[in-house]
């Protein structure tokens, strides 16, 4: 009978109990690796936590504060008629309606010259014919006095021709032409000839009208069939007027002020109460915080003094762009002002005829939205062009899901925190293959006693797991308190970060599982793989490998012949080739530190350059457009400034599939001090070196940019490139603008002057621009940005010391047997930091001038890719005291490290060559 042999329960595997132990044996690189995710972690975990909760706010205004779909601003204010025809969604027949309208004007111009031409032929007839008559009877005189023997001499006879003539003219000439002309105009050929000339009149007309209307309708797409998307249309006219501040005479800015808000846009009230009479405004939060504006200031919109009385964020305005072609919104210098109708009223500005709209239908995603505001675009244009009132067009037209000043916000929002998750992850996975690393030299380290745990029966697994726990562990410790970090104390730094940039509502907390699964079990997740990954490829070494130490997974080579250098030397080369692996990995973390800094040190740098270097870069520093270029009285608006001088300027749009962009198109006139243009062909234009460095323009290329409402497309040869990086523009000269654009001989859109143009009146005044206004995007992003950056530097320079840290911290505990063993040949600790410190300072320092041009090369590729996607340009600017900065920061941070390493020399002890010896 067979006993059944019981070898009992298999114990709990005994190597947990040495975690927490190893943990504690090198608290220092486990403290440095945790507080790097802690902060990480609860920074993008807070972020996670405010973003979602600031999106959802808006995302809630949207319905509550009734939010516009959409709105159009017309060159007047419509009737009626048009804003109920465009509230039905109607698209007119613009065809019909201009072939009615030229037929009737074409009828009254064919019946005048066929009336003309008859009138003139029936009065050349009756003339004639009276002289006919006249002729015969003189002759007749003539021969009974030839008969007589009187001979008369022609002259006399010409002469008694012409005066009989006049008397029967002057007796018969009315009656006779009023009886002809009664008998042409009944005539059957009389209606032929009206008939004939009408039917040519409408052949050409029918040509003309088709030929621009194909072309509209290629562009908008006029002559798809698409549902009427009915709306509602709301009145929300604005004006732009100065916005001064008693209280700081230095300040000046622009406002633009909207009547009483009740049905459309509304606004959350943070401070104070609504206006309630004509004295009394509210302004934007966000404004009033930069230009140090309380409630119970008082502030002057244009000419007008008003007491601000609530601080308010409008729904229509998260980011304030003055305009949604704007490069970057301008929370310093722009404000949004509501007052009551009477205190509209009060403002001595042009009233703009801007209207919001609303669908009926709200759509049920972005696609069908950008459908539904093309046939909201297609009624309004088709409604204005057959418009009663007189140049009414389109200044405007801007649909919610494309407008700037509600959009921005909301998607940097959504890019901070899937640029903060990336982040994260890089970091982890930085941090993940140090650990690797680590947990490498650790077990060359502790080979012997693995291969002798193998050999006793401990498996694969259970190592695996032991090596792991640590890491895992430190993992979820960091995710653990870099969450409720996140959810308590970094989701208000954000939050203040987002309120300091924009206009945004009050808040609610929500608690969202995204942030748990994201800044958790992500982390986590990416640790375990790539640990596993490299701990069982060693592991996968039998015991008897581990126990002679031969853990290398390729055959040994034989060493590298070094030169006959002296010992100290060769030393040092001989440690420096057999820690490669390391160096890479050493290299591989500073130019991740550089990619950081490159943006920390560099984004100051571009916009410190641009805002002392644009005044040179700007033709002018005052350009004043001017809204009609006669005043009231039709007289020519003139300026007494002798540095004044006249251009004229379009803005037309460059196309493409992702982005649209308004570009400036500048006239220039012969002889200008402030644009000087060589002399080119009619077909041919200057472009600014902004347009040229953004789309990739050279000289002989060609050009196409396009009217933004009409089916107008213009082609031009570029001919030269203007050192001008202020904008993206087009510079031709005034003879060329006024053909291209049919304008008048002396048409001209405003003025430009180094001197301050103040002898036009503000009514007159479209806009002005300055260099101040100019400088508003890098002012803006300084002021959004700068601090930050200053001190995300500092952050860097940690970042890089923990890193240099770490990894340096592995390549001496790789080589802690052999330091022990030339402490023991008699070497001073001095000696031997030379031997193994000097190799690792090389390394940083050559790897630091590699890592700053792949840095920056990386920074000017992502800083391209972000400004493809905004108006406007200008480049990342290094200057070389830049580079400097990022080689000291890293440099300066291995400094402190080397001390560290120096202190862990020499506390290596020499016992520790003689343990685990074979």
């Amino acid at each position: 009978m067979k006993k059944n042999i019981s070898f009992g329960k298999r114990p709990k595997n005994p190597l947990r109990r040495r975690v927490l132990k190893d943990m504690l044996r090198d608290w220092k690189r486990y403290l440095m690796i945790s507080l790097m995710l802690i902060v990480t972690i609860a920074f993008v975990s807070g972020m996670y936590v405010a973003n979602n909760s600031m999106l959802n706010s808006i995302n809630k205004g949207i319905e509550d504060l009734r939010r516009e779909d959409g709105h159009f601003r017309l060159s007047k204010e419509a009737d009626e008629a048009v804003i109920k025809a465009v509230e039905k969604g109607e698209t007119a027949d613009v065809p019909a309606f201009y072939r009615e309208k030229a037929y009737k004007e074409a009828a009254a111009e064919v019946e005048k010259s066929v009336n003309e031409a008859v009138e003139k032929n029936v009065s050349e007839q009756v003339k004639e014919a009276i002289k006919a008559q006249v002729t015969a009877a003189v002759d007749e005189k003539t021969a009974a006095a030839k008969a007589m023997g009187a001979d008369i001499p022609e002259s006399e006879r010409e002469s008694m021709i012409n005066s009989a003539f006049e008397t029967a003219a002057a007796e018969n000439y009315d009656k006779a032409y009023d009886e002809a002309l009664k008998a042409a105009r009944d005539s059957e050929d009389y209606k032929n000839a009206i008939s004939e000339a009408m039917d040519e009149a409408k052949k050409e007309i029918d040509k003309e009208i088709d030929e621009k209307y194909d072309e509209l309708s290629r562009r908008y797409g006029l002559d798809k069939k698409s549902e009427a998307v009915p709306v509602r249309v709301y009145p929300l006219h604005y004006k732009n007027a100065k916005e001064q501040l008693p209280a700081r005479s230095n300040y000046s800015g622009t406002i633009r002020i909207y009547d009483q808000r009740s049905d459309i846009d509304l606004y959350d009230l943070l401070k104070g109460r609504s206006p309630e009479n004509g004295n009394e405004i509210i302004i934007d939060r966000m404004h009033a915080d930069n230009a140090k504006i309380k409630v119970g200031d008082t502030i002057s919109v244009g000419n007008t003094d008003f007491e601000v009385v609530g601080l308010a964020a409008f729904t229509d305005y998260s980011s304030l762009f003055e305009n949604n072609t704007d490069t970057m919104f301008d929370a310093l210098t722009f404000d949004i002002g509501m007052t009551t109708d009477e205190g509209f009223q009060r403002i001595q500005s042009n009233t703009c005829a801007n209207y919001a709209f609303t669908y009926n239908n709200k759509p049920a995603d972005k696609f069908e939205e950008k459908e539904m505001s093309e046939s909201v675009l297609k009624a309004l244009i088709t409604q204005t062009a057959v418009s009663d009132t007189e140049d009414l067009e389109i200044k405007d037209y801007v649909p919610a899901y494309a407008n700037q000043a509600m959009s921005f916000a909301e998607n940097d929002i959504g890019k901070d925190k899937a640029m903060g998750e990336i982040l994260l992850y890089i970091l982890t996975a930085v941090l993940a293959f140090i650990f690797a690393v680590t947990i490498s030299t650790t077990l060359e380290q502790e080979a012997s006693v693995i291969g002798t745990l193998r050999a006793s029966g401990y498996t694969r697994g259970e190592l695996l797991r032991y090596y792991m726990s640590a890491p895992l562990l430190i993992v979820v410790i960091a995710a653990v308190i870099g969450n409720i970090l996140g959810y308590t104390v970094f989701k208000n730094i954000v939050a203040d970060m987002y309120y300091g940039s924009y206009s945004l509502p009050r808040f609610e907390t929500i608690w969202t599982p995204e942030a748990f699964i994201r800044t958790t079990m992500i982390p986590i997740i990416l640790m375990l793989i790539i640990n596993v990954f490299i701990i069982t490829k060693t592991l996968k070494l039998s015991p008897l490998r581990f126990l002679r130490h031969d853990l290398k997974q390729k055959k040994r080579k034989k060493a590298i012949r070094l030169p006959g250098w002296k010992f100290f030397r060769r030393f040092r080369m001989r440690v420096f080739l057999q820690n490669i692996p390391n160096y890479i990995m050493l290299f591989t973390g500073i130019t991740f530190v550089m990619l950081l800094i490159s943006m920390a040190v560099g984004m100051p740098e571009t916009l410190s350059y641009y805002q002392d270097s644009l005044s040179d870069m700007t033709f002018a520093d005052y350009n004043v457009i001017l809204s009609s270029t006669e005043d009231d009285e039709g007289n020519t608006i003139t300026t007494a400034n002798k540095d004044a001088e006249r251009f004229s300027v379009i803005s037309l749009d460059r196309k493409s599939e992702s982005y649209n962009e308004e570009v400036s198109v500048y006239g220039i006139f012969n002889g200008s001090r402030y644009v000087k243009l060589d002399n080119s062909d009619d077909s041919s234009v200057y472009v600014s070196k902004a347009y040229a460095d953004k789309y990739n323009v050279h000289e002989g290329d060609t050009i196409t940019l396009s009217e933004k409402y009409e089916h107008k497309e213009y082609n031009w040869n570029v001919c030269g490139i203007y050192d001008y990086t202020a904008g993206i523009a087009v510079f031709m000269n005034s003879g060329q603008f006024n053909d291209f654009f049919e304008k008048d001989e002396d048409y001209f859109s405003g003025y430009m002057s180094d001197t301050k143009i103040s002898d036009i009146s503000d009514k007159y005044i479209a806009k002005e621009i300055t260099i101040k206004d100019m400088m508003k995007v890098s002012e803006q992003l300084d002021h959004s940005m700068g601090s930050y950056m200053t001190y995300f530097q500092y952050v860097c320079f940690i970042v890089a010391a923990i890193i240099l840290y770490l990894l340096t911290k592995i390549i001496i505990e790789k080589n802690e047997r052999s330091i022990a063993m030339t402490k023991i040949l008699g070497y001073e600790n001095g000696e031997i930091a030379s031997i193994y410190l000097i190799p690792t300072a090389v390394v940083v320092f050559f790897s630091e001038f590699l890592a700053i041009y792949i840095g920056y090369k990386l920074m000017n590729f992502f800083w391209k890719l972000i400004m493809m996607k905004m108006s406007g340009w200008f480049a990342f600017i290094m200057p070389v005291s830049g580079f400097v900065k990022e080689f000291l920061l890293v440099f300066a941070a291995y400094l402190l490290i080397t001390v560290l390493d120096f202190i862990r020399i020499r506390r290596i002890p020499k016992v520790l060559a003689l343990k685990n010896m074979e």
